[in-house]
């Protein structure tokens, strides 16, 4: 197969007008305009088909399997504090978690392969997916439209200031933690702080409450098992001389077993209820799960391992990377098809990077040469 390089000047140059045009969820149009024009450049067709705000590419359409590489494009509701040349545009929004350097990637494969069109063993499918950062997420409603009907496998992938400079990492298991969340309010009865026999206290169920969930996760969960259960905010009260008469803890669970979730969510109804019926209140839950946990299959997993040697060599790829307690909604791909996703080393002693959401955050963009690198391989390998 003839021998390609990843256009790094392109992919930098793409990368950047992104960065200048960050838009949050399925609000893209600059974003998608500036897709749409890179892939009618490069002769590529494409889709708008699935999903909302999102652009499906095709390369050597109808060519045996169908492989699909996808990238996320939105943006953060953050404000820039970078004083970068190319800082946003827009204002109160950033690429703070690197979805522009994943589409300038994605199209900078793109540019690759379409160069080895006719010597592809398989079809590529490019998918350039909106609203990862938001609920439900762009990947759940494309995967219901059906994108991936059609394809036998997806990788993804994902920049990583935490991991060397020129390496990737995953595993062949769970890269991701489930992303649920829940509302839980309790109900009490006002009354004056000095006659508190009259009221129920919410704030204190509260209280009960917050610490009875830290109880059942230290001392009914293995310690084996990953599991987080945060409490991000809790709202009650109006006065410091009125008992409070209702509570909100808004919380999130993140684990990466069905089973656990499924646990959890029930023994918190169980606390709210045992709490609220000792202290005379009562009670409600809204839950809301959101992603579920990605689960690399192992085959794939191991083809990335082997396209990532191969293009980057052996010292350079990480094949047991610990379960990330984030989430990610590429997870929904693989409840359909199999696939796998990796993490793009970034870290250096040239920069101290800020942390990804942050308002500082950049990248080294010599970096984003080994992305395609890996799926370029990957890709030319599929059968």
């Amino acid at each position: 197969m003839k021998h390609v390089t990843p256009d790094l000047d392109y992919i930098i140059s793409v990368r950047r007008e992104l960065h200048k045009h960050p838009e949050v969820g399925f609000d893209l149009p600059k974003t998608l305009e500036i897709i749409r024009r890179e892939l009618d450049a490069l002769g590529i067709p494409y889709t708008e088909k699935y999903g909302r705000s999102s652009i499906v590419g095709y390369i050597a359409r109808g060519r045996g399997r169908v492989l699909a590489l996808r990238a996320d494009i939105d943006a953060l509701p953050v404000t820039e504090d970078t004083g970068l040349p190319f800082s946003s545009e827009h204002e109160g929004m950033m690429h703070a978690c690197g979805h522009d350097t994943h589409a300038a990637m994605l199209l900078g494969t793109a540019k690759m392969l379409k160069e080895v069109e006719d010597e592809l063993p398989c079809e590529i499918r490019l998918f350039f997916q909106a609203a990862e950062e938001y609920a439900p997420g762009g990947a759940k409603l494309m995967a219901e439209d059906g994108c991936m009907d059609e394809v036998d496998a997806i990788i993804g992938a994902h920049i990583d200031p935490d991991f060397p400079f020129g390496k990737i990492a995953l595993n062949y298991g769970a890269m991701s933690a489930s992303s649920h969340g829940f509302y839980l309010d309790l109900f009490g009865r006002s009354c004056h702080v000095s006659t508190p026999e009259l009221g129920v206290d919410a704030i204190a169920m509260g209280a009960r409450v917050f610490m009875d969930i830290q109880l059942m996760r230290a001392r009914e969960l293995s310690p084996k098992e990953p599991v987080v259960i945060g409490i991000g905010e809790f709202h009650g009260g109006k006065a410091n001389n009125v008992v409070c008469d209702k509570v909100r803890l808004h919380g999130t669970i993140r684990t990466t077993n069905n089973k656990v979730d499924d646990y959890i969510y029930r023994r918190i109804g169980e606390i709210a209820d045992s709490v609220s019926r000792d202290m005379g209140g009562s009670w409600s839950i809204e839950t809301t799960k959101h992603y579920p946990s990605i689960k690399n299959d192992p085959e794939i997993a191991r083809l990335i391992v082997e396209a990532g040697r191969r293009a980057l060599g052996e010292e350079n790829v990480i094949d047991d990377k610990e379960c990330m307690m984030g989430g990610e909604d590429f997870a929904f791909y693989l409840l359909h098809k199999p696939g796998a996703f990796f993490h793009i080393g970034m870290g250096s002693d040239r920069y101290k990077f800020a942390p990804m959401h942050n308002p500082k955050f950049f990248v080294d963009e010599e970096a984003l040469v080994f992305g395609p690198k890996v799926m370029f391989d990957f890709a030319t390998r599929f059968k």
